[in-house]
């Protein structure tokens, strides 16, 4: 056998888990357009302008809330895969503009990825799990109509009547591991650290099978297992593990790009 050739087999032998040609990104959107996704409002509409007017592609970019005043009344809404996913690996890349707008000015820039959704919910937000990005807050975990094993620094906690306040525990690796979540209600689980920076920052979203792993400019800080949808029909939770993957335009003004997905491999974080 050459020597080049026996290096190579050598290589491949002390590499096992590794595949020898990684998988391909898939672009999810392709810098032109949106035209690849459902777009729809999440909250009741201020005026007459269809959702996509949420919405505009300009040089490789998506933007949120184009030309809007800062401070206007503005409803949220999202773009949304046509397509289910399961077992993955999700990236794409943030930057926060400068305007937020009415009713959540006095609260911090917010955006997000809701992946897993199984459910869409008319002027509101699709049933599912979600990624949060909002400013110095990015890796959180919220529940929307699902449940999810976590470990957090407390084995227990008190929920307080607006998640958005002080109160939800936060995610730890080794922590206590419970279940949270609820049919019909929106529970936050808090990120480890914030590794957000300015300019544009990176999220991944690993997925395998019912499990997730978010990782903020390449650090982990949030890690569910044994996620579950509730099914209306039956009246119980089943596994959730698949399912299609929006993006946020929420009350402030985001930037987002490089948005694609790849199959899992066995050497991406756990």
């Amino acid at each position: 056998m050459p020597r080049l050739a026996m290096v190579m087999f050598l290589i491949v032998l002390a590499c096992p888990e590794q595949s020898w040609a990684a998988p391909r990104w898939t672009v999810l959107f392709n810098g032109k357009n949106l035209d690849n996704f459902r777009i729809a409002y999440s909250s009741l509409p201020v005026d007459g302008r269809p959702a996509s007017a949420m919405f505009e592609v300009k040089n490789d970019t998506v933007h949120t809330y184009p030309g809007q005043a800062a401070g206007s009344p503005q409803p949220s809404a999202y773009f949304q895969t046509r397509n289910e996913y399961g077992d993955y690996v999700l990236h794409l890349e943030y930057k926060w503009g400068d305007k937020k707008f009415s009713p959540r000015m006095a609260r911090l820039k917010d955006a997000g990825i809701v992946f897993h959704t199984y459910e869409d919910v008319q002027n509101s937000w699709p049933r599912g799990l979600e990624c949060q990005i909002e400013d110095s807050d990015v890796g959180d975990l919220w529940l929307i109509s699902s449940q999810a094993d976590v470990p957090t620094r407390t084995a227990s906690y008190q929920p307080k009547p607006d998640p958005l306040k002080d109160g939800a525990p936060y995610y730890a690796e080794n922590g206590h591991i419970a279940t949270y979540g609820d049919h019909g209600k929106y529970v936050r689980i808090r990120h480890s650290a914030d590794y957000e920076k300015p300019g544009w920052n990176s999220v991944e979203v690993v997925v395998r099978g019912d499990t997730a792993v978010y990782l903020v400019n390449g650090q982990v800080n949030m890690r569910i297992a044994n996620s579950k949808k509730w099914n209306s029909v039956s009246n119980r939770w089943e596994s959730l593990d698949r399912g299609k993957i929006l993006f946020q335009a929420e009350y402030s003004e985001v930037f987002y790009r490089n948005i694609k997905i790849r199959p899992v491999m066995k050497a991406d974080p756990r």
